[in-house]
């Protein structure tokens, strides 16, 4: 095996030589950098704001090293997440970043300038980034330095909101009040993270409901920032007179809204969010990558704005933007643009797992999120029981009502926004008392979701305004488990038409998790869009300031009923290490989930150099994985010490833990920018003709 590995190496590195402009081969722990750490930049407008660009040293390739536009979040400045800056440097890049307007070292600079305050990454911005990438590709100290045509944009929170704007940009005119008309520079690829797609989709989620960040934002909750006094007087009027309507115009001729340009836009999208993201869920932007052109990836699960951070799935998010980086800017053909679309990492149930930066997340791998046709139909019944059978008539409609207490003057739209202690939640649920329906449903056997659920619900409003929520939520059956939140989405309705029945089809988020039998699955439709645990107890929008009733249409045909995705469990793969370093490699430990019902069946193990496909049917199943060279000699091997445990049976848990153990062989600084893909398959039963395969789990080179 290691001649072959070093052979196999020595023919990748070969082929990389003859490509016209390939990315420096790295040496172990990436290339020195060097650091322009404080470059002043001024605006058309005279604005000036402070940057900074990090690039490999050493003489760099004929073409440059290619410009990746690192944005910071909100608040933040441009050395934000200089860790990930740095590891890009160090993989051939230069990494150019600055503080946004309104943040950072900018502030003092622009003391009575007229446009000193943030927009919240509005055209103002938009044309602040442009002028940035052009900056940079005029600079003469960097010619022949730095390549800025290929250019990506990468952020997490704001700077997200940033690379959504470049991948709609992208060769866009960009006309400005007050400033020169420019055409937005040519995006190679984008990552966005940590933020939607279009921010009118977070700050008016349905068109209709003002999202209690959004509200915070314009309220002063970011102390020291400066706002611009026009949108922070467009955004409180909007919501003082309760009219969505005329905030939605506002931003729409402003040329704000996104979602039309990014329907069109082929720039390759890397987009990543938390499920259960303080800010927003991920759902517009997956609907909108559902019918964008070009490719498109996700990955959803953690990290994100107040949740807890996970080490290996930061790790996992930046191996995979490094491999987006090299194939967009590097044109490397690392096989990222044509894996599953969509990566969705498993929440754990336990607090003590989800709280831990070590667990490892198991991943599943899918095409799409959208709710499957095959999903398990749960029909709402009047006894609150959810069931697979359709209501027998007569019905009860179950009526979810908002009643504010009369006496409870200050709670207006007007005081909700000047008064921290009106909107405070307990004063909230004090004189706006949460009012659900929970219907509930026992899972018999253990189960997986990894796609959206859905809602049909046929209601009754009474009045003409009104707004529900769901929340799908799941109670393990283990004493003193914990009740969880998996998903929610809330539907409204400003035009309804009293005693009238409306149907309303609701998608849900997408989450991955794993169900255990005996487990408790509740629908809570409710009032008030509340988060429940594992998320801070805070309201997902504001509520609404008067009295409604809608009820809830039980029956069949008509009535209201739930799609859920529940699959059976499939294995699952995890390992210790989401990067090899070549100078010094560790051994890889990993783990096969087969989950209870597999305990003591037969599996083996595999590893190979190709990726995840062509994928390789065996048996009833498919394992994502190419079957190369070193797939053929891994598979099920016993060869002490590189492949031990590759073969053998599930413990009394559902797991096995392979151990693959390159420490002894040479692998040469060559394999830099490649992946190890390891997977893994599970019999039925001892040596039975079926099984099922876990997901392909990669571990970059480096």
């Amino acid at each position: 095996m290691r001649p072959a590995l070093f052979v196999v190496a020595s023919t990748l590195a070969a082929v990389a030589t003859a490509q016209s402009c390939t990315r420096p081969e790295p040496p172990p722990g990436g290339h020195a950098v060097a650091v322009d750490l404080i470059v002043p930049v001024t605006y058309s407008d005279s604005y000036q704001t402070f940057c900074s660009l990090i690039r490999p040293t050493g003489t760099p390739p004929t073409c440059g090293w290619p410009l990746v536009v690192h944005v910071h979040p909100m608040g933040q400045a441009r050395g934000h997440d200089l860790a990930l800056q740095l590891l890009l440097a160090g993989q051939g890049y230069a990494v150019w970043s600055y503080d946004v307007r309104g943040q950072g070292q900018a502030v003092l600079a622009n003391l009575g300038h007229p446009q000193a305050g943030s927009t919240l990454w509005g055209p103002v911005e938009r044309c602040d980034l442009a002028e940035q990438i052009q900056f940079v590709a005029s600079n003469v100290a960097w010619t022949g330095i730095v390549d800025a045509t290929r250019i990506a944009v990468v952020g997490s929170s704001q700077g997200g909101a940033h690379a959504w704007s470049a991948a709609a940009l992208s060769q866009q005119v960009l006309a400005v009040p007050g400033r020169p008309t420019h055409t937005f520079p040519q995006i190679a690829c984008v990552v966005p993270t940590d933020f939607v797609a279009d921010s009118v989709d977070d700050w008016l989620r349905g068109g209709r409901l003002f999202s209690s960040w959004f509200l915070e934002s314009i309220n002063g909750s970011y102390q020291g920032m400066p706002f611009d006094a026009t949108f922070l007087q467009t955004c409180r009027t909007a919501f003082i007179a309760q009219d969505p309507a005329a905030l939605l115009a506002s931003f729409v001729a402003e040329g704000r809204a996104l979602s039309p340009l990014l329907a069109v836009s082929s720039v390759p999208v890397l987009y990543a969010h938390a499920y259960l993201d303080n800010v927003d869920n991920p759902l517009s932007s997956l609907l909108l990558l559902e019918t964008k052109p070009g490719v498109n990836r996700a990955l959803l699960g953690t990290i994100g704005h107040n949740v807890a951070e996970n080490a290996g799935e930061r790790t996992f998010r930046e191996s995979l933007i490094l491999r987006w980086l090299h194939r967009y800017l590097w044109s490397e053909a690392n096989e990222i643009d044509v894996e599953a679309a969509h990566v969705l990492p498993e929440l754990p149930l336990r607090q003590v797992d989800r709280d831990d930066p070590q667990h490892l997340w198991s991943r599943a791998h899918v095409l799409t999120t959208a709710t499957p046709l095959t999903a398990t139909r749960l029909h709402l019944h009047d006894d609150l029981a959810l069931r697979t059978t359709p209501p027998i008539a007569p019905q009860v409609d179950g009526i979810v009502q908002q009643t504010i207490d009369p006496l409870a003057v200050t709670f207006t739209p007007l005081e909700y926004l000047n008064q921290p202690a009106v909107r405070d939640l307990q004063n909230v649920l004090t004189v706006c008392p949460l009012q659900e329906r929970v219907y509930s449903f026992t899972i018999t056997t253990e189960s997986q979701l990894a796609a959206s659920p859905s809602l049909h619900a046929q209601v009754v409003p009474q009045q003409a305004r009104w707004m529900l929520a769901a929340l799908l939520t799941v109670q393990p059956a283990d004493p003193g488990a914990d009740e969880v939140l998996l998903t929610s989405q809330a539907f409204s309705s400003f035009t309804s038409v009293a005693g009238i029945a409306e149907s309303h089809d609701v998608r849900l988020p997408p989450i991955a998790v794993t169900i255990p039998a005996g487990a408790t699955l509740r629908l809570r439709v409710r009032n008030l869009w509340l988060r429940e645990l594992p998320m801070p107890h805070t309201l997902e929008v504001a509520p609404l300031f008067f009295d409604f009733r809608v009820d809830v249409v039980h029956g069949d045909p008509i009535g209201s009923w739930l799609d859920l995705p529940l699959q059976p469990v499939a294995p699952r793969l995890v390992s210790n290490r989401t990067w090899l370093e070549l100078a010094g490699p560790l051994p890889i430990m990993t783990t096969v989930r087969g989950g209870q019902a597999r305990a003591g069946f037969p599996y083996f193990a595999m590893v190979g150099l190709s990726g995840h496909g062509p994928a390789v049917p065996y048996l009833n199943a498919v394992i994502p994985i190419d079957a190369d060279w070193l797939v053929i000699y891994s598979a099920a091997s016993s060869e002490a010490p590189l492949f031990t445990g590759f073969l053998g049976f599930l413990d009394s848990n559902g797991e096995a833990h392979p151990v693959l153990d390159l420490s002894a062989v040479p692998l040469p600084q060559a394999l830099n920018g490649y992946r190890l893909t390891l997977g893994a398959f599970v019999w039925d039963g001892a040596w039975a003709t079926t099984g099922a395969a876990a997901n392909p789990c990669d571990v970059m080179l480096r």
